[in-house]
């Protein structure tokens, strides 16, 4: 081959080495590094949250009874929020309790301080077991406490509303009824709670039922020998008295209806046992 034909074809092997070189070294480059690992939010124990709140030795809660929604982070929150509100009771402190309550709550935890009652209720408490379970209105939980005074036992319920990731908690009581701590069966908030919104509907269902029903005797005024009530145009004779000398005429009511199951009580309170 001629000089200018030998050199075109070097300067064409040296550019398709050069290529192929390329591709190679792009090929065997090395992956990306992995992203880093998501941060977990560490879960602190009941007990060391206890500690770290200085929260009374009288408020108890087993670590199945905390919040769970499956938000670690808000459920910490919800955690604190809950003992700190019954260490605030425990303790008879109105002023770091007060602002958790709903405005109705508020109202009445004010009246309460006015005539004593808050006093004599709260010094009286010698533990409250609670326990939480999931609420009955989105970003809600219910928080149930179990207050012993006296060597009694007084429940109290509460629906908590958390919104915001549980920044900020407002505990809303929940109607008690009557004898209630009776009926709860097992030893876990979430059946009692279900058991308490049972009893609460029963209730209010009675409470739509008349107070009493009323009957009205019947009275048989044709004449005597004639099957007719009246249709002709004599008059029908006035009845006599009745044998025993009971006046004859409409009878008495009958029956009250029975004793009605009181309907649900308004919101309780934050005054624990009572």
């Amino acid at each position: 081959m001629r000089r200018p034909e030998l050199l075109q074809s070097a300067l064409l092997a040296a550019v398709l080495a050069l290529t192929a070189c390329g591709k190679k070294e792009e090929e065997a480059a090395p992956p990306p590094p992995p992203p880093p690992p998501k941060q977990e939010v560490k879960v602190e124990s009941v007990d060391d949250v206890m500690k770290r709140l200085a929260i009374d030795s009288r408020v108890k809660m087993d670590e199945s009874e905390r919040p769970n929604t499956g938000d670690a982070a808000g459920d910490l929150k919800r955690l604190e929020a809950t003992l700190l509100f019954f260490n605030a009771m425990v303790k008879g402190d109105a002023t770091k309790l007060k602002p958790m309550l709903s405005d109705a709550d508020q109202t009445t935890l004010d009246l309460m301080q006015k005539d004593g009652q808050w006093k004599r209720a709260t010094e009286r408490i010698d533990r409250v077991t609670v326990g939480c379970t999931g609420g009955q209105e989105p970003e809600t939980f219910m928080a149930l406490g179990i207050f012993m005074t006296d060597d009694r036992f007084d429940p109290q319920l509460w629906s908590v509303k958390s919104p915001g990731g549980a920044e900020q908690c407002t505990f809303s009581a929940v109607p008690t009824p009557p004898n209630v701590i009776d009926q709860l069966k097992g030893n876990k908030a979430e059946p009692r709670v279900q058991q308490w919104v049972k009893i609460l509907k029963e209730q209010l269902e009675k409470s739509k039922l008349p107070d009493e029903v009323v009957t009205v005797a019947q009275q048989d005024r044709s004449i005597e020998g004639d099957s007719s009530s009246g249709g002709g145009d004599e008059p029908a004779a006035p009845s006599g008295p009745a044998p025993g000398g009971s006046p004859s005429g409409p009878g008495k009511r009958k029956g009250g209806g029975g004793p009605q199951a009181p309907g649900p009580k308004g919101p309780g309170g934050p005054g624990g046992p009572s």
